[in-house]
């Protein structure tokens, strides 16, 4: 084989192992590379070449590994952020998380000129529990209260505690009678006993509706007239849903 003939096996066996890095992102040819250094003289083309693709792999994986730890960092920031926004009774999102998912819906409803529903909704006779049977009492209500209020929504639905017996619902997609079917689900889910560990408790819940865009195109529009159909279910025996009266939602 004349000299030639070996730079030019050489130059080939280099450009293969730079492709299986460049291509394949396969950096287990580091490997080889580095071996391959050696294999001329210092100061010949060919090792200085194969010299400058070593630095630069290194440097690549020197950042690769810099870049995965700053995804891991994030990650476990965004994980911080996530737990810090939950509702540490309940597990669920809190009133921020809860704006934030009405607005992305908003957001949606309009680029896909959807619909959208917001439930608003508080437990009847819950001060009665907290007063009767403890505040302890209470929190595991709550828990419970959770538990079957999830059971009646749909997938990709939003379940928030704003604070003390106040949920909101973020119902994506919903049409009028989507969200009067979940509004009916959690009256019945709502009306039936709760075993609590120092009693049974009976209580209910009074729910209030709002649609996009029929009753607003903002998140405190839609969130108002939910809130104005709650009291108008309270005003009206309490345990059933409602819509705010007409003089309300025009007012």
């Amino acid at each position: 084989m004349t000299p030639a003939e070996t730079d030019d096996a050489f130059l080939q066996r280099l450009c293969d192992i730079m492709q299986r890095i460049a291509q394949q992102g396969d950096l287990r040819a580091i490997g080889p590379l580095m071996d391959m250094t050696g294999e001329r003289p210092e100061e010949s083309v060919q090792a200085r070449l194969t010299e400058a693709f070593a630095h630069m792999v290194v440097k690549l994986e020197a950042r690769e590994f810099e870049l995965e730890c700053r995804i891991s960092d994030l990650d476990e920031t965004r994980r911080e952020l996530e737990a810090a926004n939950l509702d540490p009774l309940t597990g669920l999102p809190n009133r921020m998380i809860a704006r934030d998912r009405l607005r992305q819906a908003l957001t949606d409803a309009n680029t896909r000129q959807g619909l959208l529903t917001v439930l608003f909704l508080d437990l009847d006779k819950f001060k009665h529990v907290n007063d009767t049977m403890g505040h302890a009492a209470g929190d595991e209500l709550l828990c419970l209260v959770t538990q079957r209020l999830r059971g009646c929504l749909r997938e990709g639905d939003t379940l928030a505690r704003l604070g003390g017996d106040e949920f909101l619902c973020v119902l994506p997609g919903a049409s009028a009678e989507d969200a009067q079917s979940v509004a009916n689900r959690m009256v019945a889910a709502l009306t039936d006993r709760f075993q609590l560990a120092v009693g049974g408790a009976d209580i209910g819940t009074s729910i209030g509706l709002s649609h996009f865009p029929d009753h607003g195109r903002g998140v405190d529009e839609l969130i108002a007239h939910a809130d104005a159909g709650l009291y108008e279910a309270k005003r009206n025996g309490r345990n059933r849903w409602c819509y705010a009266p007409t003089e309300v939602a025009s007012g």
